[in-house]
C-alpha cells in the first residue's frame, strides 16, 4: 500500500471513530497527517481513544517519518532539541531539551522516554497510560 492510500485510509478511519472536525479530509502528506496528530486535539483523541493501533502506525514506519519527527519501534534512541517528538511502540528514547525553546513530548503505545530539560526549555509530556517517562529537570527548566 502507499503512503496516500495508506493516510486516506487512516483518515476515514479517524472519522468513523468520531474525530472532530479538525479531520478534514485534505491531509494527503505525511506531514499533513503529522501535524493533525500532534495539534492539542490529535493528541487527545488519540489517547482517549487509543487510536490509532499500534499495527496502523507500524505500517508508516517504512515511509522514513522519522525526518518528521516520529519514531516508531525504534529501540534505543537519543535526540537532542528535536521541539516535537512523537514516540511510538518499541522506542525507548531520551530527549534532551535544551535552550530557551518550548519541547512537546508525546509517548503512545508502550513507548518509554527520559526526558531532559535544562537552561531555559519548557517542555510538555503527554503519554497514554501504557507508556513510561521519567523527568529530570536542571536549571530553570520546566517540564508540564
Amino acid at each position: 500500500m502507499n503512503v496516500e492510500r495508506l493516510i486516506r485510509l487512516l483518515i476515514s478511519q479517524l472519522k468513523v471513530a468520531g474525530a472532530c472536525s479538525a479531520v478534514n479530509g485534505d491531509e494527503r502528506t505525511l506531514p499533513e497527517l503529522v501535524k493533525l496528530l500532534v495539534s492539542p486535539q490529535g493528541i487527545e483523541f488519540c489517547i482517549k481513544n487509543k487510536f490509532p493501533s499500534i499495527e496502523t502506525f507500524r505500517q508508516f514506519k517504512r515511509f522514513d517519518i522519522e525526518q518528521y519527527g516520529v519514531y516508531i519501534d525504534q529501540g534505543e534512541i537519543t535526540l537532542d532539541n528535536k521541539t516535537t517528538v512523537v514516540l511510538i511502540g518499541n522506542t525507548t528514547a531520551t530527549v534532551n531539551c535544551g535552550n530557551l525553546a518550548r519541547y512537546q513530548v508525546i509517548l503512545l503505545r508502550g513507548a518509554k522516554a527520559v526526558v531532559i530539560a535544562s537552561g531555559w526549555a519548557v517542555v510538555r509530556v503527554e503519554a497514554d497510560a501504557d507508556c513510561e517517562c521519567i523527568k529530570h529537570v536542571e536549571n530553570h527548566a520546566k517540564i508540564l
